[in-house]
């Protein structure tokens, strides 16, 4: 008697969204490590096997989606429909702070960097729809900020004896959520970049950018 498999018809862009949606909330809700999340984000992005995307999370609560996340069709980027703050600070002196993973930013931010660095990865951040406004000083420290593609990046920026340095594409995306940062660095820098070149492959491949 011959033993029936599954079968694996394809994944859809639908299917594969959803099931990295749950893995985002679970994250964020403290159920995953963050090397067990990256996991399976990975594996979720690239798996051509429709039972592998249900392993993955086999072991999460049916109701793990308590927020709804909109994705757009030209955009990776999670939308916060839910409570977004207005305003929120980081502050690293002598120090260092990092924001990565999944997070909702606030709709106005100040960051201050002084001897110490910060570092905000919008990668899987849920953001607030329309614009984010980023205002940055740094003297003698450094901030790097992470946005994938999908986010609009609007910099203006002044150094002295330092640097200011975006390397985002700054495309103008219809509809798409905005970033506007404004920042002084004094004996310090500030980096705008996209994600690291292994993720942001992978988001351009989900994009069909590739």
């Amino acid at each position: 008697m011959n033993e029936r498999k599954d079968l694996d018809i394809g994944i859809s862009n639908y299917m594969r969204d959803k099931v990295i949606d749950k893995l985002k909330h679970a994250y964020a809700n403290d159920l995953l490590e963050e090397k067990d999340f990256e996991k399976r984000v990975e594996i979720a992005t690239s798996t051509r096997q429709r039972h592998e995307l249900g392993y993955l999370i086999d072991d999460l609560p049916a109701d793990i989606e308590k927020l709804p996340i909109q994705q757009t069709a030209a955009s990776p980027v999670s939308i916060n429909r839910g409570k977004v703050r207005e305003s929120s600070t980081f502050v690293g002196i002598f120090s260092g702070i990092e924001k990565k993973g999944v997070w909702n930013p606030a709709r106005s931010m100040k960051i201050v960097a002084v001897m110490g660095g910060v570092e905000l990865d919008f990668t899987h951040a849920e953001m607030p729809p329309g614009i984010t406004d980023i205002k940055i000083f740094a003297m003698m420290g450094g901030v790097e900020i992470r946005v994938p593609p999908g986010i609009n990046v609007d910099t203006h920026g002044f150094a002295f004896m330092g640097g200011f340095d975006d390397r985002c594409p700054n495309k103008d995306i219809p509809g798409a959520p905005t970033i506007r940062i404004s920042g002084f660095a004094f004996l310090g820098g500030i980096e705008i970049k996209p994600p690291k070149k292994k993720l942001m492959q992978k988001i351009l491949k989900k994009l069909g950018l590739d």
